[in-house]
């Protein structure tokens, strides 16, 4: 997932800084990872951890499946691979305007649909 260098997009980590700014490099990203290796932010988003369907589903092996087929290999995982995700807009004020909340691991929210949320549909 690319977005445009000029949206103002942060990603939260489970990862030392160092292991965070490799993926970084190894993505392209020109946006800035935040380390959050004991789930802090996470917690205080109410984001939780995984049930075993979520993981191990077969919506999940599907889209894993097809993944491999394509040239995509699971790594080795850093943090905790129970943990689900989320993405939130953030206003200036501190106040959440939006959220999304994935419903399994293979539940990723498309970049255009972000840039959409940031009122930037042509960024994507």
């Amino acid at each position: 997932m690319r977005f445009h260098p000029q949206l103002p997009i942060a990603f939260v980590a489970m990862a030392s800084p160092e292991d965070a700014e490799a993926f970084r490099l190894k993505a392209r990203s020109p946006h800035p990872f935040l380390c959050d290796p004991d789930k802090e932010l996470y917690a205080a988003f109410g984001l939780r951890e995984a049930t075993g369907k979520q993981v191990f589903g077969p919506r999940v092996f599907a889209r894993g499946f097809g993944a491999t087929l394509r040239g995509h290999w699971v790594g080795k995982p850093i943090g905790d691979p129970w943990q689900m995700p989320g993405v939130f807009l953030i206003e200036r004020d501190g106040q959440v305007s939006w959220e999304y909340r994935s419903g399994d691991a293979a539940d990723n929210i498309s970049a255009a649909t972000v840039s959409e949320q940031l009122g930037c549909p042509e960024c994507a």
